[in-house]
């Protein structure tokens, strides 16, 4: 896979995340369970974390082979999950940029 095509993949992964996240906080305030989550320390001030690994581990994605990292490697298993929601959180600035200078139409 070429890099425009890993930094596409990214910037939709990042536009998913956060459709997926207001879903989950849609329906955990149906349930009245959202208020008390935000409140753990912990779990509240890394939601969008928290919903971007479980994203992943869901979809069951290796955004790590674009760095030929693979199976057997450090990163495989679970933390490759963590690793490949941490890369899609850190996109949400750039998938902003994106969507900005699309909406511009180009300019600069």
């Amino acid at each position: 896979m070429g890099f425009w095509a890993a930094f596409g993949q990214l910037v939709l992964l990042a536009i998913l995340l956060g459709a997926v996240t207001t879903v989950v906080d849609s329906v955990l305030g149906v349930v009245g369970l959202g208020a008390m989550i935000k409140k753990i320390p912990v779990v509240g001030s890394n939601w969008t974390l928290i919903v971007s690994v479980l994203m992943m581990y869901v979809l069951d994605l290796d955004l790590l082979a674009y760095w030929e990292i693979t199976n057997g490697d450090m990163w495989s298993g679970w933390m490759g999950y963590i690793v490949s929601g941490a890369i899609v959180m850190g996109m949400v600035p750039m998938k902003d940029a994106v969507i900005s200078m699309i909406s511009k139409g180009f300019r600069m």
